[in-house]
């Protein structure tokens, strides 16, 4: 008799959900991330995660022990923008659907319809290290809408593929495939 394993104690932080339909006639509605979060970027994470805590906790206990307006609004002031920024870097990801693709950086989400996506393609040049404004050689992916230009979270370069090159080239092929399989079969333009 085999038993079932046992879930992990934290599992519920990370469900573990699949990826792709099961069958080729079910639809992907959930948004499925490219990447995993990397270790550079978990490393990040954790540590700003914890900083900004041993910041904001004490902040709160003196003014919930001491009530002084000025800290009140000081702590409102710094610390709500930097906790709504940290739980955006948690979230910051490329992902994809059925319907297409979202692009969530920090501050901001683009998204863009398979249809209207002309190319998936791989830009060799200078790309940004880590998410910082520092530039190295590197290679990342940039999909090509009509017009217009989206660079997404996928690189050699960014904290997820950072110094591995196998879930660089996973990733690369994993979001082509994606564009490849959901363009309309129709369309003679896009094949």
């Amino acid at each position: 008799m085999t038993r079932e394993p046992r879930p992990a104690i934290f599992g519920f932080l990370w469900p573990q959900r699949p990826d792709q339909p099961k069958d080729a006639a079910a639809v992907q509605s959930q948004w499925a991330r490219i990447t995993p979060r990397g270790p550079w970027r978990l490393a990040f994470l954790i540590v700003a995660s914890l900083a900004l805590l041993s910041l904001v906790a004490p902040s709160l206990a003196s003014v919930i022990a001491q009530p002084s307006v000025y800290l009140l609004a000081a702590l409102v002031v710094v610390g709500v923008p930097l906790i709504a920024l940290m739980s955006r870097a948690w979230v910051a990801g490329t992902f994809v659907s059925d319907t297409g693709v979202k692009v969530s950086a920090i501050v901001s989400t683009q998204y863009a319809r398979w249809d209207e996506i002309d190319a998936v393609r791989v830009e060799v040049g200078r790309t940004r290290w880590l998410g910082t404004p520092l530039r190295i050689p590197g290679s990342e992916i940039v999909i090509d809408l009509q017009g217009e230009r989206l660079r997404t979270h996928v690189g050699t370069a960014s904290p997820d593929l950072w110094l591995r090159p196998q879930a660089w080239d996973s990733a690369r092929d994993r979001l082509r495939q994606w564009w490849r399989e959901t363009r309309d079969p129709q369309d003679p333009s896009k094949s």
